[in-house]
């Protein structure tokens, strides 16, 4: 389980970069085509499609990794065992905040699926169906960094090596 869990966080950290660099060259190439009066009529609804996808899989990466912006200026003057459980709680938050998304995002899937992206002739459910799998996919992440902070001493912190490791 462990192995296939870490397989899966480099594809999808080689998934996101994928969509980063191609999403950067088609907005750049769309740009000059544009300019030179023979613009890429289709080159914004991939850009849409890539766009979706990118922010929720490298909303995961980030979960992941800790790369996730904290403001501590109060929470780091409290006592270690009250940060811990501190921490423990706005990780809770944010997995009920992500259920909300996973629960409403499958609503925006089935409303969306039988509007038309016109230019690529593929369902707009695609480009929704990015939120409640991104979001299933953090709350896993969080869910693995709960356990890990619930098991790590008051006075550590949880790597994101650490984070990562499932058993």
């Amino acid at each position: 389980m462990k192995r296939a869990y870490e397989k899966f966080c480099r594809f999808e950290e080689k998934l996101a970069l994928v969509l980063l660099a191609g999403l950067a060259v088609l907005v750049f190439i769309s740009a000059l085509m544009r300019t030179f009066k023979h613009p890429l009529n289709w080159a914004q609804d991939v850009a849409l499609v890539a766009f979706a996808w990118l922010i929720f899989i490298g909303g995961d990466v980030a979960v992941r990794g800790s790369g996730l912006i904290g403001v501590d200026m109060v929470v780091s003057k409290l006592p270690k065992s009250v940060q811990k459980w501190l921490d423990v709680f706005y990780k809770c938050l944010i997995i009920a905040f992500l259920c909300v998304l996973v629960f409403y995002g499958i609503r925006m899937v089935r409303q969306g699926w039988s509007r038309q992206i016109a230019a690529l002739g593929i369902s707009y459910g695609w480009v929704t169906l990015a939120v409640p799998v991104g979001s299933f996919l953090m709350i896993i992440s969080t869910a693995i960094s709960l356990v890990k902070r619930i098991k790590t001493p008051a006075g550590q912190a949880v790597s994101a090596e650490k984070a990562r490791d499932i058993g």
